[in-house]
């Protein structure tokens, strides 16, 4: 799919993962994170990807000089840890000039992501609508919880220390990971700013954007949790392992 290209966010130090190694680098099932998260857009028909590293990751610069999978892969720097919607606008450029139409978002720690996943996002896309993946949990625990409007469309991400008691009850939390319309993020981008606490700018702002702007923004619901969830400790890295079992993928 020409018109699509994913946009992959590796430049968090990881420093959870008490290691030296960059987090996308950690293995599950005997391959690194980012490798399996490039095999999942492979299958799902992306032909060109954006990994976004940091100045310190030369280890993945190195292993990706050395990647074997049949995708345009380029690497774009984030020069400081500014915040998610900062990692995108430091690839923004690249993304422009590859000419595609559509950008799929995703964190660098999501290992069990699966094609079919990606390809639900891609058939939904459309220039009038973002598409937001998201999970229901039992249990959603710390979790951002997704708001929805009267009409089913997502109306903003709250996290959990700012959510009311409402709002803590809901099942539903997002996965960061969403479908835009490059031509909106580029307007979009721009007007995230950095008023909150750790002064990052959060590309999950995009949601109220697009909101203001009358752009809807689609819920695209995952099937488990088990192929969404982050890696960000050695406990989770195992817990990941084992639900690659599950999925058998």
């Amino acid at each position: 799919m020409k018109d699509v290209i994913a946009v992959i966010l590796a430049a968090g130090k990881g420093t959870r993962m008490h290691s030296t190694q960059a987090k996308p680098l950690h293995k599950v099932d005997g391959r690194t994170i980012l490798d399996l998260m490039l095999d999942a857009c492979q299958l799902a028909g992306i032909e060109n990807v954006i990994v976004v590293v940091g100045p310190h990751n030369d280890d993945i610069r190195q292993h990706l000089s050395y990647d074997g999978h049949a995708l345009s892969i380029e690497l774009a720097t984030q020069a400081q840890p500014l915040g998610t919607a900062d990692a995108v606008r430091s690839a923004f450029e690249q993304i422009k000039a590859s000419k595609a139409r559509y950008a799929i978002v995703l964190p660098g720690d999501m290992p069990n992501i699966q094609a079919a996943t990606l390809k639900r996002m891609m058939l939904k896309r459309t220039q009038k609508a973002i598409n937001c993946l998201t999970v229901s949990l039992d249990q959603p625990a710390a979790y951002g919880r997704i708001v929805r409007n009267e009409d089913g469309t997502v109306a903003k991400i709250v996290e959990f220390r700012d959510c009311t008691p409402e709002q803590i009850s809901i099942r539903e939390i997002g996965t960061a990971t969403y479908s835009v319309p490059v031509s909106f993020l580029e307007t979009a981008l721009p007007q995230i700013e950095n008023d909150n606490a750790a002064h990052e700018y959060y590309f999950t702002d995009i949601i109220e954007i697009a909101n203001k702007e009358g752009m809807p923004v689609n819920a695209v619901v995952a099937d488990t949790y088990g192929e969404v969830m982050g890696v960000n400790s050695p406990e989770e890295l195992a817990a990941a392992q084992k639900w690659r079992k599950k999925l058998s993928l």
